[in-house]
């Protein structure tokens, strides 16, 4: 089916990437959303489930689905920290990626498939985050590996972590970026026990949405250069943590409650336990000598982000994220 509006089918229309693509694509797209529990405005909602066979649709509903759809965009997926059955980044992640590749090849339909940074890294050590964040990794490359052999054109996007949206209502205090700048605004000296010139990869979400907002058209025009994978990172603009530190320490300084000490510490100094998020953030960063992660956003969009935008995007999702905050 090709319309002059064509229709995207989306998952995960309510998560995190999800909630912010959908306005994006509606403005030019019919989207049609497929949901589990909570149903999004703006789109035409279908009920199903990426952990059941079929995405547990009957026949003929599969049947209307893909006769309805022009291209996929397949963002549904797990992203807990700490699940209780790490299978469970398998059965979603991986799994229900097979299921959504199943559909498009019944629809003969290309796909856009979310993926993530961390599947092209192996996660060292055996304590809780880090089994975590292996397992999560491993899923987004089986998903990767799933998708390199269907029969219809797929493009996947591997994106580092992300920047609250600047219009988003609040932060999403679950993902990565936004619990670590919690944890160091409650202003602990010496609670992250991480090396200044340690870093991390944080793209502003508006960037990744006007991204995929093109690479979707794209694949509904059938440009042949869409497929394959595609690095939508800051690339160059990434984050050391003494930026992140001194985008807090800046704004504990200017709401009257100024930090004790350095947020930061030396990890090689014992500390009484390393865990919940300084053990979550240990892992989340990497060492100078690391590469910038690859960054393909001038294929589609016509500058690449800077470090002014990243700079300008941490310091307004730090005001966020005060846990004195209402």
């Amino acid at each position: 089916m090709t319309a002059a509006r064509p229709t995207i089918l989306l998952t995960g229309s309510t998560g995190v990437i999800g909630a912010n693509l959908l306005p994006a694509l509606a403005v030019r797209h019919d989207v049609t959303a497929l949901v589990h529990r909570r149903r999004p405005e703006g789109a035409t909602c279908v009920q199903a489930d990426l952990t059941a066979d079929g995405l547990g649709l009957n026949t003929s509903e599969r049947s209307e689905l893909a006769a309805g759809t022009d291209v996929i965009v397949h963002c549904g997926g797990l992203t807990d920290f700490a699940p209780r059955d790490h299978t469970a980044f398998d059965n979603v992640n991986a799994d229900g990626t097979r299921r959504i590749l199943e559909l498009a090849e019944d629809a003969r339909v290309p796909v856009v498939l979310l993926s993530s940074a961390s599947a092209a890294f192996d996660v060292p050590g055996n304590d809780l985050a880090a089994r975590s964040m292996r397992a999560y990794g491993q899923s987004k490359r089986r998903a990767e590996e799933l998708a390199a052999q269907c029969s219809q054109p797929v493009a996947i996007v591997r994106t580092a972590l992300l920047f609250a949206a600047r219009s988003a209502p609040t932060a999403p205090r679950h993902q990565f970026p936004h619990a670590l700048f919690t944890t160091m605004l409650q202003a602990r000296p010496g609670g992250l026990p991480v090396q200044p010139d340690h870093w991390t990869d944080i793209l502003p979400m508006e960037t990744l949405v006007d991204y995929v907002t093109a690479l979707t058209e794209a694949l509904i025009r059938g440009d042949a250069t869409a497929p394959g994978l595609h690095w939508v990172t800051a690339g160059p603009a990434r984050l050391t943590a003494a930026d992140l530190e001194r985008a807090c320490v800046d704004f504990l300084e200017e709401a009257g409650r100024p930090a004790g000490g350095p947020l930061l510490a030396d990890p090689a100094t014992p500390q009484p336990r390393t865990h919940g998020m300084a053990r979550v953030a240990q892992l989340g960063f990497l060492p100078p000598d690391q590469p910038d992660m690859p960054s393909h956003l001038n294929r589609l969009l016509p500058t690449q982000v800077t470090r002014t935008d990243v700079l300008e995007a941490l310091r307004h999702n730090v005001r966020r994220c005060a846990p004195w905050a209402p």
